[in-house]
């Protein structure tokens, strides 16, 4: 038996990924496939949806996944006399691991790309649209925690 057919609901923490720095997240397996998941970082958040590859009758402990995310972060100003900052909505696509214990327990490693918007050229992997830059960024994830 696939153990994410069982196991649906659970929470980890989360170094880099879509918020960048450290985040705690909630997810929910809908079936052993789909999972869907939320997160709270440091400088942000960010939900998506992740498909893990295998059988609901198989017990697949350790299964690829691929996803998307949309996630939200504010950068504040940190210049002397300045208030404000600004807020970057982004895309994170991870592909990565997902090993999961008997008691739930599971720990994953992913490689992800970034793509965000920018109004900084120099910054800029291509231009999208008159004038709009989008910056692609690899990235990945290390994440551990519970299912139950």
């Amino acid at each position: 038996m696939n153990l994410r057919a069982f196991q649906k609901t659970g929470f980890d923490f989360r170094l880099l990924g879509p918020t960048v720095f450290l985040a705690f997240e909630a997810n929910h397996f809908i079936n052993q496939n789909i999972n869907i998941q939320g997160g709270i970082g440091l400088i942000g958040f960010y939900s998506g949806i992740q498909y893990y590859h295998g059988r609901k009758d198989k017990k697949n402990l350790i299964v690829p996944y691929s996803g998307f995310n949309l996630r939200y972060f504010y950068l504040p100003d940190i210049a002397l006399g300045s208030v404000g900052g600004y807020c970057l909505p982004s895309c994170y696509f991870p592909q990565g691991f997902q090993l999961m214990t008997k008691n739930g327990f599971h720990i994953s490693l992913e490689g992800a790309l970034f793509l965000q918007n920018t109004n900084d050229p120099s910054l800029a992997s291509y231009v999208m649209y008159q004038g709009d830059y989008v910056s692609i960024q690899p990235w990945g994830s290390f994440k551990i925690g519970k299912n139950f």
